[in-house]
């Protein structure tokens, strides 16, 4: 059961005047059956609702007549009340009295007015857009796919959980607009999964901008602190006919909107085996449980590569660890690396102000330990002092030595998590993964071998220069933001 929606909601304490005890309130299957049928984050997490009423998002309504959809639409409207608009086909319908007039001839006109009222919302800003029609089938979807990818919002898919979603004869009895039996069994064969390319978590729009500022910020830097890595990176320039400064951007991607992302799990094009793949995801209700779900995380670095720039990420949440099913083995790729695997979608404004930096030194903790196997050493976030670089991850004992220090990249589990904020010309943003992993193991050598590198060590900052264009950026501070687990659709 998710943690949100703990059985202590089930459990009444009872005090006397020799001992206190706990005695379990029995409740009727209706209502636990409403538990469960209510119990999404975006309705119950409080720390969810408190971050998506900061953010723009779209929730897609999706589902039959009759299912449950216009219960949960109430309950967001009144949660999310201080900037909301409902977008419906049905409302084309609806006179000035109030009466439902539904002429099947037009139904093309009222979903091109639906889409129109989505698209003005979005441009409005307004914060919470609900799109209440069936979208049983992903045609009827992209639309608001692709204006929630150009305006900046992160999609939800809300399918109601009612045991009588799927029965024709309830939902002819239940759906207030008198919809007959024939048009909802043949709506119900047209039903398909909506797939997405890939599940990640997903920043909002204010924390994109300023995670890209100071991205480009480190990478200005580091191109002054080491003359040569600037000269590396320069010659690349010259061949890629661009400037050094702009040769890592994010106008450079395949992908360009909005927001950042990582990538938790990638599906691709829709074939037989990305089917299965998201089959099998999805079936865990950890997974399906969690979509819409706020979860936290830490930016612990910035690497560059003559091909990416990067943010590192660290989860300080088992419960976040769950959700990450990418390969941390997976070998470096070369430049002409094809499909994008985990593009990331950025904003057209990195000049924001910085509303995410703090004064004091940002304290990571963990909630849990995840389970290993015999192979792995855990190694939870350790502080060694005000100083220190705070990360956390499975560590294999093998390939590591006891002289490497904290500052040391870890390997495994999680350890290829990241944010792509800029790639070269001709490269996709799949290579970001890779060159991280890359540079863990040019560190590592580095390490082992007592090589000596170019350095430079501020109040704010550790800095690496390991030569052919490649740098890492270390965060004292580490830099807290808040994501949205949820999926990517095109």
């Amino acid at each position: 059961m998710s943690d949100w929606f703990s059985p202590s909601c089930l459990m009444q304490n009872i005090s006397s005047n020799e001992k206190q005890q706990t005695q379990l309130r029995i409740i009727g299957i209706q209502q636990l059956d409403d538990f469960y049928t209510l119990s999404y984050p975006f309705l119950t997490c409080p720390e969810t609702i408190a971050h998506l009423r900061q953010t723009k998002v779209m929730f897609l309504m999706r589902g039959l007549p009759g299912s449950g959809k216009s219960t949960i639409v109430t309950i967001l409207k009144r949660i999310y009340s201080k900037s909301v608009v409902v977008c419906s086909a049905d409302n084309y319908f609806i006179d000035s009295q109030g009466n439902y007039n539904f002429n099947r001839d037009k139904i093309g006109e009222a979903h091109l007015r639906c889409q129109q009222q989505t698209e003005d919302a979005c441009k409005n800003n307004i914060l919470a857009v609900i799109v209440d029609n069936t979208n049983i089938r992903m045609d009827e979807c992209k639309p608001y796919f692709q204006k929630a990818s150009n305006y900046g919002y992160i999609v939800i898919i809300v399918e109601p959980r009612t045991n009588w979603k799927r029965d024709a004869n309830i939902l002819m009895n239940r759906n207030t607009h008198k919809v007959p039996m024939d048009i909802i069994e043949a709506r119900l064969r047209q039903y398909q999964p909506l797939i997405p390319f890939y599940f990640g978590l997903f920043l909002n729009h204010e924390q994109s901008n300023y995670v890209l500022q100071e991205a480009y910020d480190y990478f200005q830097q580091t191109l002054q602190i080491f003359p040569q890595l600037k000269k590396d990176l320069a010659q690349i320039s010259r061949d890629k006919n661009t400037a050094v400064h702009n040769l890592l951007s994010r106008s450079n991607m395949s992908v360009q909107t909005k927001i950042l992302h990582c990538t938790m799990k990638f599906i691709g094009k829709i074939t037989d085996q990305s089917r299965k793949d998201y089959t099998n995801y999805a079936a865990n209700h950890l997974i399906s449980h969690s979509l819409g779900k706020m979860f936290r995380a830490y930016i612990v670095g910035f690497t560059i590569t003559p091909r990416t720039l990067a943010a590192r990420l660290l989860f300080p949440d088992r419960h976040t660890w769950a959700l990450w099913d990418q390969d941390d083995n997976e070998l470096p790729k070369n430049e002409s690396a094809s499909s994008s695997s985990s593009s990331q979608i950025v904003t057209n404004d990195n000049k924001k102000s910085r509303p995410h930096r703090r004064n004091n030194k940002s304290k990571i903790t963990t909630t849990d330990n995840l389970n290993t196997n015999d192979d792995y050493n855990t190694s939870m976030v350790r502080s060694l002092g005000d100083d220190d670089i705070l990360l956390v991850d499975k560590v294999l004992t093998s390939n590591i030595s006891e002289k490497i220090s904290f500052l040391h990249p870890t390997f495994g589990y999680l350890s290829r998590a990241h944010l792509t904020c800029g790639v070269a010309p001709g490269i996709n943003a799949s290579q970001t993964g890779s060159d991280i992993l890359d540079m863990i193991k040019k560190e590592s050598d580095i390490i082992e071998k007592n090589i000596p590198i170019p350095e430079s060590n501020d109040e704010r900052t550790v800095m690496k220069f390991f030569g052919n264009g490649n740098c890492i950026v270390y965060l004292k501070e580490p830099i807290p933001i808040e994501t949205i687990f949820s999926g990517y659709f095109h």
